[in-house]
């Protein structure tokens, strides 16, 4: 049975218990309901009332009869449809934002183009713009929105709301507060939310994809940039200067030539960056002029794509390219296997598309330079989420504050 105390000072977790009860179950009778929690069945009656008013909770008729007959007992069951969250990412060069109900499922998506470096003030127009859009396209009331939650791009103080730095928003300045500005222009009084969205998406694992019933998670997000999300017992870690999950920027290889957006050489992110992979291939061109990389397309328009899939058929070029940034991988990921000792380490972005050669080589680099048990136990896996994980992370998280 659930402990549940009766003092009016918490009146508001009592509700957000049985709330819960209601949301893991299917349809369920106050009687069933008292089994769980230790309150009188009028005071249950009072709390379903209560969510029955919200439309959180929907009479779903009569249940079966006792064995010794009487009356038919109401059930109830979970309005999936009684509420709803916005969840946003502000990327490099997008704004991307879903709306979805109680249940996680996205009713609304949208996706808005983003300038280098844009201005402050015109991504807040587009983010205002943004949510109303969300609510009339899923043509549901405005009080049903129960929260907003805004994942940025950068060094985030999620407590204050603030973007302390966004390396692709350099015009924002320092210590920008993103969500005293939302509140403020949003017209609609809900919680909002705003963190790093790294910190989203492996929470969108952990509740929706790979790290579902794993207590420490990583998730790697690569492609132009690389950062990491990690969960360690059950909780988002964001450390004393919100810097956990910036492992893009651990060294891997101090001679390289490489310059990190930060300023230092050698960074992982740079090393392993779409971009330092594309520049190679052209460099290479005159060495490797047959292979299938530049096959109707030249040096100057190859992309990755076409390099991951040549690699998956043995071009040579190719292979080079892969070995090369695996070799990176490897010792990045090693490193962060150390450090957080993860059961599982899921690979975000655009390397989720580079296919059976990068995985499989990339956990048999990660064998050679790893210890023994750590070759046993950690899994290496692509997300399954696709492009919607930042954003239905942020929702998710929504939900997860609403009913804690």
């Amino acid at each position: 049975m659930i402990p549940i105390r009766k003092q009016k000072a918490i009146k508001h977790t009592n509700r957000k218990i049985i709330l819960n009860i209601f949301r893991n179950s299917g349809v369920i009778a106050v009687s069933d309901l008292a089994k769980e929690v230790n309150l009188s069945k009028p005071t249950l009656i009072t709390v379903i009332n209560y969510y029955l008013k919200k439309g959180m909770v929907i009479n779903a008729g009569k249940g079966s009869s006792t064995e010794e007959g009487g009356k038919k007992p109401n059930i109830y069951r979970f309005n999936e449809n009684g509420g709803f969250a916005i969840g946003m990412v502000i990327s490099a060069n997008k704004l991307s934002g879903v709306i979805t109900n109680l249940k996680i499922k996205i009713l609304y998506k949208k996706s808005i183009p983003l300038e280098t470096d844009e201005k402050f003030e015109s991504v807040m127009e587009k983010i205002i713009a943004l949510y109303s859009e969300l609510i009339k396209k899923s043509d549901i009331r405005r009080d049903k929105i129960i929260g907003l939650a805004v994942g940025a791009y950068g060094i985030t103080n999620t407590d204050k709301g603030e973007v302390i730095f966004s390396p692709h928003f350099p015009s924002w300045g320092k210590n920008l507060n993103l969500k005293e500005e939302i509140t403020r222009r949003i017209p609609d009084e809900i919680p909002v939310i705003v963190d790093n969205h790294s910190r989203f998406q492996v929470f969108a694992e952990k509740v929706l994809g790979l790290g579902k019933g794993k207590n420490n998670i990583v998730a790697v997000q690569a492609g132009k940039g690389l950062v990491a999300g990690v969960i360690i017992e059950n909780e988002i870690k964001r450390g004393n200067h919100y810097l956990i999950g910036e492992v893009g920027h651990m060294v891997v290889d101090p001679e390289a030539r490489e310059i990190c957006v930060c300023g230092g050489k050698g960074c992982f992110e740079a090393m392993v960056t779409t971009n330092r992979i594309l520049r190679i291939a052209r460099e290479k061109y005159k060495d490797y002029p047959d292979s299938v990389i530049f096959k109707g397309n030249g040096p100057d328009n190859v992309d990755i794509d076409t390099i991951f899939d040549a690699s998956n058929n043995g071009d040579r070029l190719a292979l080079y390219l892969m070995n090369d940034v695996i070799n990176w991988f490897g010792i990045g990921i090693s490193n962060i296997i150390l450090v957080y000792d993860p059961q599982i380490v899921i690979i975000q972005g655009i390397f989720t598309k580079a296919g059976d050669y990068f995985i499989k080589s990339l956990r048999e680099k990660i064998n050679r330079v790893s210890l023994f048990s750590i070759k046993r136990e950690t899994e290496i896996k692509y997300s399954k989420l696709g492009d919607n994980v930042g954003v239905l992370g942020a929702a998710a998280y929504v939900l997860s504050k609403y009913f804690e």
